[in-house]
């Protein structure tokens, strides 16, 4: 059995369809809504889930016990890209229950698109990890894990799916600076009320304590070209987060 963890974003899309060619069988992709998607991805979602059907693949989709909001009103503040705790609580904990129920015997290999070419920190992306501490033992395969750019592109366009910006966190705080300069009003809306309950700016342990979302677009909309994100610390990614 295959499970590809998903967040739809175009390296996911690309391994479904990678996967697709390669004729893997016995495949179900599995994506987790955190309850702070960017404007029209649930319908994005929806027609993601279709091509992974028409492929001839099962498709899961799997919603956070808490929504981002809500962790964020227990946690009493953010998440930084230094401790970026919310994918073990809004993707982890619900895919790993869903884990134990559909492979009880810990014997799916897992799949994620997380790929070299993007990765800025120091520890690369193996082909295999043979046994995950993060994934209940199981064997985690990253099938583009040497894909270079061009050939990340060229699956994506036959998959005819181009996923909208911000995907299924937005803002994400690994967002790059391109990916903030083009936050919706309602995605500004709901930080700037996040950020009034909780009495602290969202990303304030990057731009300070007086730097609220508002000031951050207006910041990000003046290098808007800027795409490159900041994994200093690495992306949270043992849950599907920006693989």
């Amino acid at each position: 059995m295959h499970i590809i963890i998903s967040s739809y974003s175009k390296n996911s899309l690309a391994l479904i369809q990678w996967a697709a060619e390669k004729r893997l069988q016995q495949v179900t992709v599995c994506h987790v809504e955190t309850g702070w998607s960017a404007e029209g991805w649930p319908e994005f979602v929806s027609r993601a889930e279709a091509f992974v059907r028409d492929k001839g693949f099962d498709a899961q989709r799997l919603v956070s016990r808490v929504t981002f909001a809500d962790l964020m009103d227990i946690k009493r503040g953010f998440p930084s890209r230094e401790h970026q705790w919310c994918s073990l609580h809004l993707k982890g904990i619900t895919l790993l229950q869903w884990l134990d129920e559909k492979d009880p015997e810990c014997q799916a290999t897992l799949l994620m698109g997380n790929r070299n070419p993007e990765q800025l920190t120091e520890k690369p992306v193996p082909e295999y990890v043979e046994s995950s501490e993060y994934l209940g033992g199981r064997r985690l395969w990253y099938p583009l894990f040497e894909l270079g750019d061009r050939e990340r592109d060229a699956l994506l366009s036959r998959t005819g799916l181009n996923p909208p910006t911000g995907g299924g966190c937005a803002p994400c705080i690994n967002a790059s600076t391109a990916e903030l300069s083009r936050l919706s009003e309602m995605e500004i809306h709901r930080t700037e009320e996040l950020e009034e309950d909780l009495g602290v700016p969202m990303f304030g342990a990057l731009y300070g304590k007086s730097a609220d979302i508002r000031s951050i677009v207006r910041r990000a909309k003046q290098h808007a070209d800027d795409e490159a994100r900041p994994f200093k610390f690495g992306c949270s990614a043992e849950f599907g987060c920006g693989g």
